[in-house]
C-alpha cells in the first residue's frame, strides 16, 4: 500500500483541512512553524470558537510625539486595540514620519505631549512646523482626532495638541472627535478616548477586503506568552540595586551633586546613550508625619486608592503609607491650592487662586506642608487623598553607556535642598536617592527612550555637546559609546557651572578622553569664578566662528539642561548665524529651525 494511501486511511485530518494548513503555513519561517506547532500542542483537545470574519478598514496611521515615553506608550496601546478590532494600522513616531506624506493620509490619530512652556517635543517639531507654515497644503482628504498629554500646572497646558487640532481643521481636515487634553493622571482619560476613537473609525472608515488568515485563540495565546516575559516599563519597573552613591562636587560647593551607580541585568534592561531612567521613588516618612499632624489625621486610617503602578485596581491601604508611597507631596499643584482655598475659606488664598499667574508662582515655590502651615485646616482622610496627585516617577538622563558598563546604569543627581518658609525642604526623588536609599537596596526603574537625543549613525560626524550642571550627564554616555564603537568624529564639549574647583562634574573623565584623543575641544563657562558671570551661551557667542565651521562640516549639536538655558542657547545660535554668517534675523532663525528639522539640533530640556 502506498504511503499516501496509508496516510489517508490513518490521518484524522482530511485533504481539505491539509490544504488549508498548507496555505496558512506557506509563508512562515521554520521558527514560526515550530512556534505554531507548540501552540497547537498547547491547546490540545479544547474546542475552538468559530473564526470571526476578518475585517479591516482603510489604513489608520497613529502618529505620536513623545518626550518622556508617555505619548508613545498610549499610541502603542491604541494600535494594539485597533489590531484587535481587525484594523489595518501602523504606529509611527512623528520624528520618523515625512510631513509631506500627510497630504496622502486619510485616517490619522495623533497622540502628542507638550514640552516645557508650550513647545512640541523634539520628535514632533518638523511636523508641527510643517502644518504651521502659511503655505501648508490643504488636507480636505484627512479625517483625524488629537489626544494631548500635558501638565495643567503649566500656563500652556497641552498647547501642542491644541495647535495640531486647530491647524489641521484650518487646513480643511475633518475631526472625528473633539480634542482631548489629559493631565498627569491621564490613563482613565486616554482609555476612554481610545475606545471612542476606534468606535468612530469602525463607524466611519470604509471596509476593504482583507487577506488576513485568522487563527482562533491565537492572540490570547500570544498575550499569555508575552505576559510571562513582560518587558520592564513604567508600569512594570525593574528592581535595580544601588551600588554606589558618591558626591562629585566638593564639600564647600553650593550644589550637592551625586554620581549613582545602579546594578541591572543587561538581559532585562537595555538602554542607549541619550535615554533617561525613570525612577519610582517614595516620599520622606518624616514629611508624611508632619502633614498628618498638620491636618489632624491618624496615619493608620484606611483609605481607597485607584489604579496604581502595574495597572492594579482599587487598593485599600493606610493613609500614612499612601502619603509615603503613592501620593505627590513635594510638587504642589495649582489645583490643590485652589481646592484648599475652598476648604479653608481664606480670602487671601481665594484671591490668589483666582489669578492664574500668581497661583502658578505660589505653587512652584512651595510644598504641600507649606500650604497646610500657612492656612491650617482640619480635613477628612478621603478629602485629603482626593486633593493630591498620584506620585509620578522622576526622569534622569543616563550618564553611562552599556557598551562600557554592561550591568550598570549611572545617574547624575543634584540634591534639591533649601531653606524656605521657616523650614528645610528636600526634593522627593533626590532626597530618596541620595539619603534614604541604602546600599544594595532595590529601587524600581525603567528606561524612558529618547529617540530625539541620539548619536548620529555615522561615527565620523562631529558633535557639539552643550550642557550646564547635571545636563552634562548624557555626554559622558556619548563619549563612552563613541570610544566603544571606534568612532572617528570630532567631539567638542561646552560645559557650564558655578566654580571650576568645586563644580567641574566628571572632570577626570573629560581629561581621560582628551588624553585619548577623543575629546578634541573643551570650552568652559564657570559663572561665579570671575567678577562678571559667564554662561555657556556667552561662550558660544565668543566662539561663534568655530561653531559655524563645525556646523558647516555637518556637526550635530546637542543641548541638555534647564529650559531657560536651552532658550538662551537657542538665541545665541541665532546671533551666531546673524553675526558670523551675515544673515538677517529672520534668515538666522530659519537656519536654526532648519537644523532642528534636519535632526541635527537635539535638545533635552527640563524645568
Amino acid at each position: 500500500m502506498a504511503l499516501s494511501q496509508l496516510n489517508a486511511l490513518t490521518s484524522p485530518v482530511n485533504e481539505h483541512q491539509i490544504r488549508a494548513l498548507q496555505v496558512a503555513l506557506k509563508d512562515m519561517s521554520p521558527t514560526q512553524i515550530a512556534w505554531v506547532s507548540g501552540y497547537l500542542a498547547g491547546i490540545g483537545g479544547r474546542s475552538l470558537p468559530a473564526p470571526a470574519e476578518p475585517k479591516a478598514v482603510e489604513t489608520i496611521t497613529i502618529l505620536y510625539g513623545s518626550q518622556t515615553g508617555n505619548a508613545k506608550g498610549v499610541a502603542e496601546q491604541l494600535g494594539s486595540q485597533a489590531i484587535d478590532q481587525g484594523m489595518d494600522v501602523r504606529v509611527i513616531s512623528m520624528g520618523d514620519f515625512s510631513p509631506r506624506k500627510l497630504t496622502k493620509e486619510r485616517w490619522v490619530l495623533l497622540v502628542v505631549s507638550t514640552h516645557g512652556e508650550g513647545e512640541p517635543p523634539e520628535s514632533a517639531y518638523a511636523l508641527h512646523a510643517f502644518i504651521q507654515d502659511q503655505g501648508a497644503a490643504r488636507l480636505e482628504q484627512l479625517r483625524y482626532a488629537v489626544l494631548g498629554l500635558g501638565d495643567s500646572s503649566y500656563e500652556h497646558f497641552c498647547r501642542t495638541a491644541v495647535d495640531f487640532d486647530r491647524r489641521l481643521a484650518e487646513l480643511g481636515a475633518q475631526r472625528i472627535l473633539p480634542l482631548q487634553c489629559c493631565d498627569l493622571d491621564y490613563r482613565p482619560h486616554t482609555e476612554r478616548w481610545a475606545t471612542d476613537a476606534l468606535d468612530r473609525l469602525n463607524a466611519l472608515a470604509p471596509r476593504k477586503a482583507s487577506n488576513v488568515v485568522t487563527m482562533p485563540g491565537l492572540r490570547a495565546y500570544q498575550e499569555q506568552s508575552q505576559n510571562e516575559t513582560r518587558p520592564y516599563d513604567k508600569d512594570n519597573p525593574y528592581p535595580a540595586t544601588l551600588l554606589e552613591n558618591r558626591r562629585i562636587t566638593t564639600q564647600d560647593a553650593i550644589a550637592d551633586v551625586r554620581h549613582l551607580a545602579l546594578a541591572v541585568d543587561p538581559d532585562a534592561l537595555h538602554y542607549r546613550p541619550g535615554d533617561a531612567l525613570g525612577v519610582w521613588v517614595s516620599n520622606d516618612p518624616a514629611l508624611a508625619d508632619a502633614i498628618l499632624a498638620g491636618v489632624g489625621l491618624d496615619g493608620e486610617t484606611r483609605i481607597q486608592l485607584g489604579v496604581g503602578v502595574g495597572g492594579a485596581g482599587d487598593e485599600e491601604l493606610d493613609l500614612r503609607r499612601a502619603l509615603i508611597e503613592r501620593l505627590e507631596l513635594t510638587q504642589l499643584h495649582p489645583t490643590t491650592v485652589r481646592a484648599w482655598s475652598e476648604l479653608t475659606d481664606a480670602p487671601e488664598l481665594k484671591t490668589l487662586a483666582a489669578d492664574g499667574a500668581r497661583l502658578r508662582a505660589y505653587s512652584g515655590e512651595r510644598q504641600l506642608i507649606d500650604l497646610i502651615s500657612d492656612h491650617p485646616a482640619r480635613i477628612e482622610a478621603p478629602a485629603l487623598v482626593a486633593l493630591l496627585r498620584p506620585l509620578q516617577p522622576r526622569l534622569y538622563s543616563i550618564a553611562s553607556s552599556q557598551a562600557e558598563y554592561e550591568d550598570e546604569v549611572h545617574l547624575t543627581v543634584s540634591v534639591v535642598r533649601y531653606q524656605a518658609h521657616g523650614r528645610e525642604h528636600l526634593g522627593a526623588a533626590s532626597g530618596f536617592l541620595s539619603e534614604r536609599l541604602a546600599r544594595e537596596a532595590p529601587v524600581r526603574v525603567y528606561v524612558a527612550e529618547n529617540d530625539a537625543f541620539r548619536l548620529p549613525d555615522d561615527g565620523d560626524t562631529p558633535l557639539i555637546m552643550i550642557g550646564a550642571g547635571t545636563g552634562v550627564a548624557p555626554y559622558r554616555a556619548f563619549l563612552q559609546q563613541r570610544a566603544a564603537n571606534g568612532d572617528r568624529g570630532r567631539n567638542w564639549l561646552i560645559f557650564g557651572n558655578r566654580h571650576f574647583h568645586r563644580d567641574f562634574l566628571y572632570q577626570l573623565d573629560w581629561q581621560a578622553h582628551r588624553k585619548a584623543g577623543r575629546l578634541d575641544r573643551v570650552s568652559l563657562a564657570f559663572s561665579r569664578d570671575g567678577e562678571q558671570k559667564l554662561y555657556v551661551q556667552q561662550r558660544l557667542r565668543e566662539e561663534g566662528k568655530e561653531i559655524l565651521r563645525w556646523l558647516d562640516a555637518g556637526a550635530h549639536l546637542y543641548v541638555c539642561g534647564a529650559t531657560a538655558m536651552g532658550q538662551a542657547v537657542d538665541s545665541a545660535l541665532v546671533d551666531i548665524f546673524a553675526t558670523e554668517a551675515g544673515l538677517a534675523p529672520d534668515a538666522a532663525q530659519a537656519r536654526v529651525d532648519t537644523l532642528r528639522r534636519e535632526a541635527r539640533y537635539h535638545r533635552d530640556l527640563y524645568a
